[in-house]
């Protein structure tokens, strides 16, 4: 392992330990009809496209991943990677369809160059209580923060209407400056054509003056 690996790994080990002793957790936590996530679960994610850990990278930060439906809420705690991409960067699916477009035929740069991140490192549902993914953040503002300063994206891309606002929080919390080029979207899976969903990221991008693309 690299040095960024060890330091997000040695992230993840604190993050997880501050996911038991959660003191928030009927506040900062998915539930329904008060069945809640379990407290232990952590999901991880970071690197997740290629086996290349660098930096510069474009980061896509997501609210939560989709791991439980209201008839399996209830589920041991368990640790697993964030694999989704992995798997799936290959199909055809709408979610890894649209990150190859916005990587490749936008920001001209190679699929590899990308890390994913979600908020909620517990994991959610298809749809997401803003009130409950707040608290969350500012419960675990500092491991937030610290992730992204690991990886140390060249773009910062926010995957979802709240998420640029929510970074900013976490930063003003933590008394730190972003420094960073960031935008925000719709989530890779809103309903839209592809070619509006493309034209609206590149109006986002218009704003970014210091992008250095390869």
């Amino acid at each position: 392992m690299n040095n960024l690996e060890i330091k997000l790994n040695e992230l993840f080990e604190k993050w997880k330990e501050d996911h038991k002793k959660d003191t928030l957790y009927e506040y900062d936590t998915p539930n329904i009809k008060g069945k809640y996530i379990p407290k232990e679960n952590f999901i991880c994610d970071g690197f997740c496209v290629s086996n290349k850990i660098k930096e510069n990278t474009i980061l896509y930060i997501a609210k939560e991943s989709h791991e439980y439906n209201n008839n399996s809420i209830i589920k041991d705690a368990e640790t697993k990677e964030y694999t989704y991409l992995k798997k799936n960067m290959s199909k055809n699916s709408i979610f890894p369809r649209r990150i190859k477009k916005m990587q490749e035929e936008v920001l001209r740069t190679d699929i590899n160059d990308i890390t994913f991140m979600n908020i909620n490192k517990r994991g959610g549902f298809s749809y997401t209580d803003m009130t409950i993914l707040n608290t969350y953040a500012m419960q675990f503002s500092d491991n937030i923060v610290q992730e992204i300063e690991i990886i140390n994206p060249e773009l910062i891309i926010c995957c979802g209407i709240g998420l640029k606002r929510i970074i900013n929080m976490v930063y003003k919390k933590c008394n730190k400056n972003l420094n960073k080029d960031i935008i925000e979207v719709h989530h890779l899976s809103y309903v839209v054509g592809d070619d509006i969903y493309m034209n609206e990221f590149k109006d986002e991008l218009k704003g970014i003056n210091r992008l250095n693309r390869k």
